[in-house]
């Protein structure tokens, strides 16, 4: 009787050595596969940033760039873009009021007198410049119908009375700096449109040809995607 208590009991003692060892086996494993987990979620979620943020950069660029045409819209100079960007479009409408400009009007927004100019053609043919001093939706004039466009009045400073079609437009400029792509419009400051994952001193942003910009981006942090962009926005001809 007495050996086969000690038979038991040395049976029992290697039992536990081999299940605390195979616990701490099941456990390592454990925290390895959820490192490995951390590591490629981590991985994933940079990438998918990366591309949101690329994508973002590369829509404005190519938006802004083939709406207009270099030197007259655009200047790429210096590592920044500076242009006459493109918002809207006007058109006269043929019953005027008392006071101001019948217009109906259709862009990417409405027109905002803060930070708006107009580029106005005038029945003489030339195109004229002017401050868009106030809109108002009181009162409109009759107008012909155009699919997406809504009537208003406008006040322009000069007055452009003989104009035909205008264009309203912000002045603003963009660029790589601090990690992220920014823009300025007018004089202000230089405001992210990403976050400041791009590796400093190493994106692009220079003419390529007579009326292109070529434009390369690299982004810092782990990620399955290649972590260098570049590509190249043409304008109008």
């Amino acid at each position: 009787m007495r050996r086969s208590v000690h038979r038991r009991g040395g049976f029992a003692l290697t039992e536990a050595i081999v299940a605390a060892t195979l616990l701490l086996m099941v456990v390592q494993v454990s925290w390895w596969v959820t490192a490995v987990q951390s590591v490629v979620g981590t991985r994933v979620v940079t990438g998918a940033r990366i591309l949101d943020e690329t994508r973002l950069i590369h829509h404005i660029i190519t938006a802004e760039v083939g709406q207009g045409r270099n030197g007259v819209d655009w200047v790429a100079a210096n590592g920044e873009l500076h242009l006459r960007a493109f918002r809207g479009t006007a058109y006269r409408c043929h019953e005027q009021p008392a006071q101001g400009l019948g217009v109906a009007v259709s862009g990417y927004r409405a027109p905002d007198p803060a930070k708006d100019s107009v580029l106005v053609l005038s029945r003489d043919g030339a195109w004229r410049t002017a401050a868009l001093s106030r809109r108002s939706r009181r009162g409109r004039p009759d107008c012909q119908e155009l699919a997406g466009f809504q009537t208003e009045v406008w006040h322009l400073d000069p007055p452009r009375p003989d104009m035909i079609v205008a264009t309203y437009y912000e002045r603003g400029a963009y660029r790589f700096s601090n990690g992220a792509f920014r823009y300025r419009r007018g004089n202000g400051g230089w405001q992210p449109l990403t976050g400041e994952g791009i590796v400093v001193d190493s994106a692009e942003l220079v003419p390529a040809g007579s009326n292109g910009v070529s434009v390369q981006v690299t982004w810092q942090g782990a990620s399955p995607l290649p972590p260098s962009f570049r590509w190249t926005s043409r304008g109008q001809r």
